[in-house]
């Protein structure tokens, strides 16, 4: 359960914000981005390299994935994304919002459950449905600690196993926030032919006797 890796990018300030000026700045391959944060209450304007955030912004991890921002003025700061807009054709990155976190002060973010060895499980082998019902937790984490993924192996889960969130594996330093009752997946048996000719049969059956019931009350 490896930490995210910390990726370092380089943010320059704009005065000038709207459509056409966002406009212009992605014709000269940058995006358009807003810092918010403690430190930055009414929105710090900048621009960061399409080639430098894309690849955080179009992968599953993007919003545990700290950055590191060289301002332009001299200053740095620490974030994570918190939003990505796209074109809703192209879906290219239209605009970011990032999100300052403070070292030393622990975040509440949501980090991913991947399920590993779902397809060899051995309920799975024995003919039965693994169900990933949870897929994100909630945690408090300090900004250096968020952990990639929290991640379940299924290779040992048999027929009718549970996972919970309770049970769930996280490394030292982290918190999980969500209700520990509430189930990640499961294994369930899936339903054979016989099951379902026996049930169609006791519904047969049902209706028969409802329907005997009924011609009983008109006879009388």
């Amino acid at each position: 359960m490896a930490k995210n890796q910390t990726v370092k990018l380089d943010f320059t300030k704009r005065e000038v914000t709207g459509t056409g000026a966002c406009r212009k700045i992605r014709s000269k391959n940058l995006i358009p981005v807003v810092l918010y944060g403690p430190d930055y209450k009414n929105g710090l304007a900048g621009t960061v390299s399409v080639r430098a955030i894309a690849p955080v912004a179009n992968s599953g991890h993007r919003e545990t994935t700290l950055i590191e921002l060289a301002i332009s003025d001299g200053t740095t700061a620490s974030a994570l994304i918190r939003d990505v807009q796209r074109h809703p054709l192209t879906r290219q990155i239209r605009h970011i919002d990032l999100y300052q976190v403070l070292k030393g002060h622990k975040l509440k973010v949501e980090i991913p459950v991947r399920i590993a060895n779902a397809d060899t499980a051995k309920g799975v082998k024995e003919g039965g449905l693994l169900t990933h019902s949870t897929r994100l937790v909630l945690v408090e984490v300090q900004p250096s600690d968020i952990p990639e993924e929290i991640v379940v192996d299924a290779k040992d889960l048999e027929m009718g196993a549970e996972v919970f969130v309770k049970d769930l594996a996280v490394p030292e330093g982290v918190t999980v926030l969500t209700d520990p009752e509430i189930l990640v997946l499961h294994i369930s048996a899936l339903r054979s032919s016989d099951d379902e000719e026996v049930e169609g049969e006791e519904e047969s059956k049902e209706v028969e006797v409802v329907a005997k019931g009924k011609a009983a009350k008109e006879e009388e």
